[in-house]
This record gives C-alpha cells, structure tokens and sequence, in this order.
C-alpha cells in the first residue's frame, strides 16, 4: 500500500478494538475506488425514457435493489459520467451506491412538510423531492454559505420545485419550527471513517479527538431534528463513518434523553450488514440498537454506513 494510504496510528489503535473489525479487509477496500453508481431523476424524465436513453448512448448497468430508481454503472464511459450530458442535464444524480439509502428509509410520500437538517450539497435532498414527486414542502437547510452554494446548484439543476433553502445551525432549528414536520432527516457531519477510499485525509490525519468533538455535535442536530418533528412522524439518522462514538453512542443517547422515541427495524435487501454493537470499550449502548443498519466498507466494497430509523410516538 502506497504512503498516500497510510492509516494513522491512531487510526489503527481504534480499528483495533472494534471486536467485528477485519483491518486488512477494512484497509483493502477503501483503498479502491467506490463502484460508480447514479440515480435516475424521474422529475426531469420518466425512468424508462432515461433508461432508453443511457442504452442508446452504450452504458451498460444494473439495478440496485435497495433503491427504487439507483444503478450501478458496469462499464467506462468515455468521459466518465461527471462530465456526461444526462448528468449536467439532471436527468441523472451521480451518488454512492448506499449514500442513496437513508432516503428510501426516510419513506417521504407526495404532499408531505420533509426536513433534510444537513442538506448540502443536496444529493439526498434531491432524492427526498423526487420521491414526493415534487409536492408537499422540502426545506433544506445547511449551516454554511459555502455549502449552500452547491445545494442551490444542485436543486436547480435536478429540476426541485417543492423546496425552500435555509442557512441556520441546525442545532437550533427545533426553536422557530417545532413538531411541524412529518419527515426528518439528519445526515450529521461526520468522521467519514466509511468514505476513506473518497478522500484518505479523513484516514491520515484521524485522531480520537474529531470522533469525541463530533458526537456532541451529532447529539445536539439529532435532538434539535426530533424536535422539529410531529407526533408520528419518523426521523432518520445517518453517517458514513464506523465509529460507535458517532453511532450507537449517538443513538442511545437520543433513546435515554426522549421516552417517546421509538427505534424502528432498518431492513434492507441486496446489501451485507452486520449487527451494530451494544458495548464497547466500557460504554454500554441500548440493546435496541441492533434494529440500526450497520456496514463496513468491505460488507460490500462501497461505503461504510450506520442508518437508524426513529418514530415519535402519536
């Protein structure tokens, strides 16, 4: 393995206490590319027109099963699919193969009020929208003017009409719009420990401060999200990184904190999973979140994820 995807010390103490952690596969897999996938957008064209329309241009792909209108791409485009017409067209949303989960699990519906927290740069918002079909609200909010930037580009581009724009920490969004939502989202910032392969910075440069830094931060987004949701109403929680500072401990914390929360079972088909963990070093995690989905990078040669799937009570 190259020094450009040298681990740190630091990083491998902590892999090394995950007691279902295999570090060479960890390692082998995220030093490969992420398998191109990409999103139909249905609000631009049908699916089936769009489909035509790929074939005739001679990509080759294959559906994913856990995701209504997701593919994976089987053979090298000419330009790559960044730079392709049907991608700066929004008729199609280049996105990580399990990236595109969290939304499916969100089960938005036409003429829903949906809150995606931590917006930017949009892919998931864009999902969300069309699987409203373009009605109902989608309000999307970042806490950044950087990263708004992309998420307006992105919205625009994908053909979203059902949406408003916020910049606000997300960590107080609960005070102006209390239980008024029916989804929410929270895809929290995160350690990134399951998207190494896109940027090894987040491997290099690893140390157990970021994990401990960003769970606070992750505690006080998902509560501020549960919040701003209505009685029944579900909320999804989600990161791309392995760590159960971030997970769990995130989880169990919201479960200890709101009595009404109920955690839902996140059942997916097509996609290796594994059991989140219940201890770990000497913290102990709610027994219900087993029902979280839970991979690592070489479950399925793609992203490292955790989903967990909350209801509030009626």
């Amino acid at each position: 393995m190259s020094s450009l995807v040298t681990p740190s010390d630091e990083l491998l103490s902590f892999l090394k206490e995950l007691p279902d952690m295999d570090i060479e596969a960890y390692l082998d897999a995220v030093s490969k590319p992420l398998p191109e996938c990409f999103r139909i957008n249905t609000l631009k064209l049908s699916e089936e027109r769009i489909i035509s329309l790929l074939r005739d241009r001679g990509w080759q792909f294959e559906k994913l099963p856990w995701v209504k209108t997701g593919y994976k791409l089987l053979n090298s485009t000419e330009r790559g699919v960044g730079s392709s017409m049907e991608h700066m067209l929004g008729l199609i949303y280049i996105q990580g193969p399990i990236s595109m989960l969290p939304a499916e699990v969100l089960e938005p519906a036409p003429r829903m009020i949906v809150l995606d927290l931590c917006a930017s740069p949009g892919s998931k918002s864009t999902q969300i929208a069309q699987l409203m079909r373009n009605t109902g609200i989608l309000v999307c909010n970042d806490v950044s003017s950087t990263r708004i930037k992309p998420l307006v580009a992105n919205i625009q581009r994908c053909g979203v009409i059902n949406s408003i724009i916020t910049q606000s920490d997300g960590r107080y969004f609960h005070r102006w719009v209390r239980e008024q939502f029916d989804r929410v989202l929270v895809d929290a910032p995160c350690s990134s420990l399951g998207i190494v392969s896109k940027d090894w910075t987040a491997a290099n440069k690893y140390n157990e401060k970021i994990s401990k830094r960003i769970s606070k931060l992750q505690q006080s987004l998902l509560i501020s999200a549960y919040e701003c949701l209505k009685p029944g109403g579900l909320l999804v929680y989600s990161t791309c990184t392995i760590h159960p500072l971030e997970n769990e401990n995130v989880i169990t914390y919201l479960l200890d904190k709101k009595k009404d929360a109920e955690l839902l079972p996140v059942l997916v088909e097509g996609l290796r999973s594994r059991s989140p963990l219940e201890e770990w070093r000497d913290i102990k995690f709610s027994s219900e979140v087993k029902k979280c989905f839970k991979c690592y990078p070489y479950d399925n040669y793609a992203e490292g994820f955790f989903i967990a799937k909350i209801r509030k009570e009626a």
